[in-house]
């Protein structure tokens, strides 16, 4: 197993970083009795430079990795063999469409939220080259045709978060993981030049990636002022499940970061979410947060309130934009309702 103090995994040529050679670099300890700690320091980061500068591959030499991957297969053999137990294998990932046998050449790593440094090995880590190959095994498997796009970039996008988590915890920064992370994010953009031209110039595809940009980067003003002004009712009823998310996330953005001692006012924070300031109020109570009243007898929310949460299953009522636009499409629509109900129980004979 490697130690923690190599330099990193390099199975593509370059220097031979094994144990041994490893040590050569290094004075003996008879030839460093006299030396002073400064100037082994000294020797030591020289002895540093001349290997990242033979490999070329080391960019910052001051910030070597703690941790040096030696797994060779893109899903550790431990990993595999617990999912395979568990049958918890991707379509992908299944040795003749058993779900509970796989190979080294169909297995890929999960990511996992939660890892503890204390019983994490080595071996449970993919080093730089694996990683890299690994990555091209993932993209190849966009032109897969077998199965729904939706299920091809669940099982994509998941690895790929594990890729990230592999370079995060080597601590590895190079042009090759500049590369890397380049290409991850450009997954979805090979799929959309796929797509025909004439669909991703729609009004409603660049509504679609705009609404969901706004939505990714937490942009709850854009997002909500950008729904009422463009989309059309069916898009409305689309989004609609998702206002009540980004209003919660806006809140909570005003109580972590405004002032303490300079409360909030509804009146300003409603038109930003688009709601009456009653509502508003009725909607911060609800995720834990109280309001108040000033001097001059404005409804206010107080900041760096302690007290905000996130009801499970969510908000149990639902705050409609304000917006004469959609309050014309809902009584159309309701209208249109009563209409079909009254014929289907008037009898015609």
């Amino acid at each position: 197993m490697a130690g923690r103090n190599q330099p990193p995994y390099r199975p593509r040529g370059g220097v031979n970083f094994s144990s041994s050679s490893s040590r050569s670099f290094h004075p003996s300890r008879n030839s460093t009795k006299n030396v002073n700690s400064e100037e082994r320091k000294k020797t030591s980061s020289s002895n540093w430079d001349n290997k990242a500068a033979i490999n070329g591959d080391i960019d910052d030499i001051q910030n070597l990795p703690s941790l040096v991957g030696t797994c060779p297969f893109m899903c550790p053999v431990e990993e595999r063999e617990k999912r395979e137990r568990l049958r918890d294998l991707a379509v992908f990932e299944r040795l003749y469409g058993n779900p509970a046998k796989s190979s080294p050449s169909l297995a890929v790593k999960k990511f996992c939220r939660t890892i503890s440094g204390k019983t994490l090995q080595d071996s449970d880590v993919r080093p730089l080259s694996v990683l890299e190959d690994t990555l091209s095994y993932l993209s190849n498997l966009l032109d897969s045709t077998e199965h729904p796009f939706e299920v091809v970039h669940d099982f994509i996008f998941d690895r790929m978060r594990s890729i990230r988590q592999d370079l995060s915890m080597q601590n590895i920064a190079c042009s090759r993981v500049v590369s890397m992370y380049e290409r991850m994010g450009e997954t979805l953009s090979l799929w959309f030049r796929r797509v025909p031209s004439h669909i991703m110039k729609s009004t409603e595809m660049n509504f679609a990636r705009k609404i969901l940009r706004y939505f990714k980067l937490g942009f709850y003003k854009k997002f909500i002022h950008i729904t009422e002004s463009e989309a059309s009712y069916l898009q409305y009823c689309i989004i609609e499940p998702s206002i009540s998310e980004v209003r919660a996330l806006a809140i909570s953005c005003v109580n972590y970061g405004g002032y303490k001692l300079q409360p909030f006012p509804l009146a300003a924070l409603s038109k930003f979410l688009m709601m009456k300031e009653w509502e508003l109020e009725s909607f911060c109570n609800d995720s834990g947060l109280q309001t108040s009243i000033d001097e001059e007898g404005n409804s206010c929310l107080p900041t760096k309130q302690t007290t905000l949460i996130h009801p499970k299953g969510g908000l149990h009522k639902y705050y409609p934009l304000e917006s004469e636009r959609f309050d014309r499409y809902t009584v159309v629509s309701n209208a249109l309702k009563f209409h079909s109900m009254y014929v289907n129980n008037f009898d015609i004979k």
